[in-house]
């Protein structure tokens, strides 16, 4: 897992409305970003400065965003930027849901108040730079920055989901998270995966690390505890 930076990819064909103005607001603040509508350009971006964000804001049905999408979407489990998609409107469903299958991960409005959707991309950024902090606990490391865990010094490899899901869960020691909560801040809709789902990850997640960090709450959740 590559390490993050703070920064911005811009994507912006030259009808773009909003890009413009999201571009002089991040210059002025002295935050990283990068603005083209290459596609090779802008995975060279990717893999050269890792940005944490990928703004879009093209026509809902341009080729070449899609072909970004699809591009970043295969290197997600690598390099986990987001995606945010500027749209005129949230009424067409069917033409989000495609995007969401492309790899897209929130859309924004064209119409909402650009400070807004500055505001949205600053909590973006900031959620981005406390990512990269280390976590220590009692025998336990949890280093955001690279993606990884110790145990008692030991390094232990852990897939995307089973990372986040222990990184929730330690985020707030002795807080019993419920499933729902879970469901929503790992995988974001519940729809889309099994009832099993976060029991199977948390199974596999004690293999891994020991039983004692993560306790089972009976009809509620998962709590994590320091030994």
């Amino acid at each position: 897992m590559k390490t993050l930076n703070p920064s911005v990819l811009l994507f912006a064909s030259k009808s773009a409305t909003v890009v413009p103005q999201i571009g002089e607001a991040l210059e002025e603040t002295g935050i990283s970003f990068e603005c083209t509508y290459n596609v090779q350009k802008a995975c060279d971006y990717l893999q050269s400065e890792r940005p944490c964000l990928l703004v879009i804001d093209t026509e809902a049905d341009d080729a070449r965003a899609v072909e970004l999408c699809r591009k970043v979407k295969k290197i997600k489990e690598e390099l986990l930027v987001e995606t945010f998609f500027l749209i005129d409107d949230n009424k067409n469903f069917e033409l989000q849901w495609n995007w969401f299958k492309y790899g897209v991960d929130e859309f924004g409005t064209r119409d909402t108040n650009v400070n807004l959707i500055i505001c949205r991309i600053q909590c973006i950024l900031k959620r981005c730079r406390m990512g990269t902090k280390v976590i220590p606990k009692q025998g336990f490391l949890i280093d955001r920055e690279r993606y990884m865990v110790f145990v008692n010094g030991q390094e232990i490899a852990l897939p995307r989901k089973e990372f986040e899901l222990l990184m929730l869960l330690s985020s707030r020691p002795e807080k019993v998270f419920t499933r729902d909560e879970i469901f929503r801040q790992v995988w974001g809709n519940r729809l889309i995966v099994g009832d099993r789902t976060i029991d199977v990850h948390i199974r596999k997640i004690r293999e891994k690390i020991g039983e004692d960090y993560i306790i089972t709450v009976k009809g509620v959740g998962y709590k994590f505890q320091d030994r």
